[in-house]
């Protein structure tokens, strides 16, 4: 690893030459958390990040190249370090606002701790809130649960009048979690997150060791799929709209067509930090054994050279083999996970493509693409 310069590598070296674009900059603000889900990747070892390193890296975000910015804050719990959100929130629309960048700043939460003073926080500051259900009681609590493996269901559910009243629907999303072993139930689990009053949901095919899918389960969720797919297109032309996260990406800037297509730069799409400022290009290799093959560098010191010296061009036949080498894709044994997620951004853009067709014919649709790409959430 470089050695930090005087004012940090991050905040002065590497910034002067830094040549890529990064859209959008995941931050783990801590690991500790009030819930432990039986999928999730991260260790509750109680880590925070701190705010110097937050702001070497958000100011190197925030100061790249391209206008549109994204900023997902997740955990653990953000809100356990509600002082420490807030600052982070502010200073990142502060160095946009400096370096004419036009900010989202998305905050995901397991919804336990949401009150009054926080979402009166996140409402004034325009951050958008990234809420974690996975539909009905008895399929959210087969993994969402406390520390003494208790179902986290009530103690979320008693919460979102209060966010359903307290935040704009636009700035609102559900995270639904889709497990293998509940595949089966997938459209009958989102219908439910709709009529609990939500109009935004983020379909998250889980990938864990724990929960592996089958060739069974992918036909399932190929299945489900077809029929939330039609319901989304049949919602708009009631004008009683409801959005799918992954389409509205494609409907603002076919994020998800750049995606499926490979065609980006990691530094674009996928850069992490970790609570103790380590720099990676995946969330889940925050615990991992093998996490220090994958790490790039650090906030508080700097890029690996063979990341500083990088020209971005995200087209070529080089950067392609270093997105290969980096996930180890060339001897990576099939995931079926990966291929259950290949298969949500696919229905996404078919749906995107469908609704594009009739938006200069039909007024509702035009309404409809208009308002999401106001709702992009991650």
């Amino acid at each position: 690893m470089p050695k930090s310069n005087k004012d940090g590598g991050i905040l002065q070296g590497t910034k002067q030459n830094f040549n890529k674009e990064v859209h959008t900059l995941r931050l783990s603000l801590t690991t500790k958390c009030t819930l432990n889900c039986r999928y999730c990747f991260v260790e509750k070892d109680g880590r925070v990040i701190s705010l110097d390193s937050a702001k070497k890296i958000l100011r190197l975000f925030l100061s790249s190249h391209g206008k549109d910015k994204m900023l997902i804050i997740y955990g653990g719990e953000p809100l356990l370090f509600l002082g420490l959100l807030k600052e982070i929130v502010i200073f990142s629309k502060k160095i946009a606002k400096e370096n004419k960048k036009k900010l989202i700043i998305s905050n995901g939460t397991n919804g336990t701790l949401l009150d009054k003073q926080n979402l009166a926080f996140l409402r004034k500051e325009d951050v958008k809130i990234s809420i974690s259900i996975d539909g009905k009681k008895e399929i959210h609590n087969k993994a969402r649960i406390t520390s003494d493996r208790k179902g986290s269901f009530d103690l979320v559910i008693k919460k979102i009048p209060l966010l359903l009243t307290s935040m704009e629907k636009k700035n609102i999303c559900v995270l639904f979690g889709v497990l293998p072993t509940s595949v089966a139930e997938l459209f009958e689990n989102f219908l439910y997150i709709i009529k609990l009053g939500f109009d935004s949901v983020n379909i998250e095919p889980i990938q864990s060791p724990l929960f592996k899918w089958t060739d069974k389960q992918q036909a399932y969720f190929k299945f489900e799929m077809k029929k939330v797919v039609s319901f989304v297109y049949e919602s708009i032309e009631n004008n009683d709209f409801v959005f799918l996260n992954s389409v509205n990406r494609e409907l603002n800037d076919n994020g998800m067509s750049k995606l499926y297509g490979k065609t980006l730069c990691p530094f674009y799409q996928n850069l992490e930090v970790y609570p103790d400022g380590e720099l990676a290009f995946s969330p889940f290799l925050i615990n991992s054994p093998q996490k220090k093959d994958y790490i790039i560098g650090n906030a508080n010191s700097n890029f690996l050279k063979k990341y500083e010296i990088c020209q971005y061009d995200c087209q070529s036949a080089k950067c392609q083999e270093c997105l290969d080498d980096y996930r180890g894709t060339r001897n990576a044994k099939r995931n079926i996970a990966d291929d259950v997620v290949k298969m949500r951004n696919a229905y996404s853009i078919y749906l995107a493509r469908k609704i594009r067709e009739s938006v200069n014919t039909r007024a509702s649709f035009r309404r409809y693409v208009g308002q999401a790409k106001k709702r992009i959430f991650e």
